[in-house]
């Protein structure tokens, strides 16, 4: 059996079994960033022929053909060879091949990863250069990066020990790298809600729109929620020009996603008697005005918009509009309402890698699937799959890549299906270990019986010397950590060294952590087996080695405050 992802449209195969020799080509003759993708596979000087042959410079269609006489590729531009020997990478990357001839082309122009960096976890250089190596290699061709507060803003110089941050000099290596990968690597700032951190600051309470707010002790709650700043002052508008420029200059796109979604507390602003929707769209205009005249075209989240559709009309017609959904099964009537007003849109699923030690399977498969169905059907122009970090971020980016590669494929080639064959491949092509996606699975549902911000939640009470509100079930609590357990025998029976089982494990062991302290946090006399502070110093260390330390140390305190009730 034959496994590609993403799917190839039209595959044509001899009963000739390929040998996979070593290729020999020119580098010269090629693009360099092709040249370097070809170098990641056997080479030698009398190896077999590889030819490309690019004739253009739109379009990332490619054809490739493959017997034991030559490798040929001839492909619509740079892009599309690059594309076809991401292909060629994993035809021999399996064991028995034949000889074939692929034609394909992708089915959306845009295809891209939205990863999260602010809300607990702001990764280093390196393991953001080793998604983008991913990403290449599932042949998606945009990288976003969530930011609220954790660049080197002048504006956040005080919270920067506390949250970490990612330097200007970093994000122009990681574009870069994106450039040598063709992965447009696109700014993304929150500019209206969701500036928790930046006005949560004495010195910004007044751009608040929510002027008398109380603090919520759970601050990854209350960081979901608010805050907005307010529209209606001369100066919230100056320090979102100031935030952009100082952002901008960091990347060569020409496009920049603002965000303004989930402005929630304009809800709640004092000023009543004012039109929400043209309030919103006012402060909108303004952000998009000063973002093409430094040129740039501008993203925006479709959500609030969406609940206004009278306020669209105001917004510039270049204007893209980022429509989100999370659920399993979700709505096509917002996308249809997107396309009815002839407005351009990209549909962005997500990993559901939040709130967890690792991504919800079964929901992550529905969303993806029907969302980027939905967007296909009525003219997207692309799939921004996002990987959001809500609560503190404890799920590996390896333990998200399932639900990244599920959008990759689907997004290349739409026909794509979650299927038994699909698995199969995630388990040649991704993990490179045969039934590792059952075992992901089976953790999914595991963390799915035991949800994190429950736990989370209920420590902020306790510490508080408040009643949590935790009713769990005791009996999911011990077939929890029964599970965890046997999951965990599984896992350790597999040979060693693959990094996806260790991120596994280590997930499992926090999963039967977190069933226990659940039960001990409400009451349940459950038996507390797990080793908590040796799970904690092997997550803690794991998480440094790829991430700086950000907000590592509030994710302690939680468990072990809970582990000494």
């Amino acid at each position: 059996m034959l496994y590609l992802i993403p799917a190839v449209k039209k595959l044509e195969t001899t009963e000739t079994p390929f040998c996979k020799k070593p290729l020999s080509f020119d580098p010269a003759s090629v693009d360099p960033r092709v040249a370097k993708a070809i170098a990641l596979l056997p080479t030698a000087k009398d190896g077999l022929p590889l030819t490309v042959t690019v004739r253009g410079e739109e379009g990332e269609g490619y054809t490739l053909s493959l017997d034991n006489d030559a490798a040929c590729i001839t492909a619509e531009s740079n892009a599309g060879a690059f594309y076809a020997v991401q292909t060629l990478r994993q035809i021999y990357a399996q064991q028995e091949v034949p000889c074939l001839k692929i034609e394909d082309k992708p089915d959306f122009k845009y295809r891209g990863f939205y990863h999260d960096i602010t809300r607990g976890k702001v990764p280093t250089v390196e393991t953001l250069k080793e998604l983008v190596d991913r990403m290449a290699a599932y042949k998606l061709n945009s990288l976003q990066l969530y930011v609220e507060h954790v660049f080197e803003f002048k504006e956040t110089v005080d919270l920067q020990p506390k949250t970490s941050y990612i330097t200007g000099a970093e994000l122009e290596e990681l574009d870069a790298y994106c450039k040598e990968n063709f992965i447009e690597f696109i700014p993304s700032l929150s500019t209206f809600g969701h500036m928790y951190e930046i006005l949560q600051q004495p010195k910004y309470h007044h751009l608040r729109v929510l002027k008398n707010y109380e603090e919520d002790p759970n601050f990854w709650r209350a960081r979901m929620a608010h805050h907005t700043i307010d529209p209606l002052m001369d100066e919230s508008f100056e320090l979102v020009k100031s935030l952009i420029d100082q952002f901008l200059p960091h990347f060569s796109s020409n496009t920049f996603n603002i965000c303004c979604d989930e402005t929630f507390d304009l809800t709640q602003h004092e000023r009543q008697d004012l039109d929400r929707g043209q309030m919103y769209v006012d402060f909108v205009k303004k952000i998009i005005a000063y973002l093409e005249s430094k040129g740039k075209n501008v993203m925006m989240w479709a959500d609030i918009l969406l609940k206004h559709p009278e306020t669209i009309d105001a917004l510039p017609k270049e204007t893209c509009f980022l429509n989100w959904c999370y659920h399993h099964n979700p709505s096509e009537v917002p996308v249809e309402k997107l396309a009815s007003l002839n407005r351009t849109q990209i549909v962005c699923p997500g990993t559901t890698t939040w709130n967890r030690l690792c991504e919800n399977v079964p929901v992550e498969e529905g969303n993806i699937c029907r969302f980027a169905d939905h967007g296909y059907k009525h003219g997207a122009v692309g799939v921004l799959n996002t990987n959001w970090g809500d609560w503190a971020n404890l799920c590996s980016v390896e333990l998200g890549l399932y639900g990244m590669v599920l959008g990759a494929g689907k997004s290349w080639t739409v026909a794509t299906l979650p299927d038994e064959e699909f698995h199969a491949a995630a388990d040649c092509l991704l993990y490179n270990q045969k039934g590792m996606f059952d075992l992901l699975a089976r953790a999914s549902a595991l963390q799915t019986a035991v949800p994190w911000p429950h736990l989370a939640a209920a420590y902020f009470c306790l510490r508080d010397g408040k009643a949590p509100d935790l009713k769990p079930e005791e009996s999911v609590l011990k077939n929890a950590v029964t599970e965890a357990k046997a999951l965990l025998a599984d896992l350790e029976a597999m040979p060693e060294g693959n990094p996806f089982r260790e991120e596994l494990i280590l997930a499992v062991r926090g999963l039967w952590s977190m069933a226990e302290l659940t039960a001990k946090a409400a009451g349940i006399a459950l038996e507390q087996t797990a080793d908590t502070e040796g799970w904690l110093k092997d997550f803690a260390a794991l998480w440094k080695k790829k991430n700086k330390e950000s907000e590592l140390r509030y994710v302690e305190e939680v468990f072990r405050f809970m582990k000494n009730l």
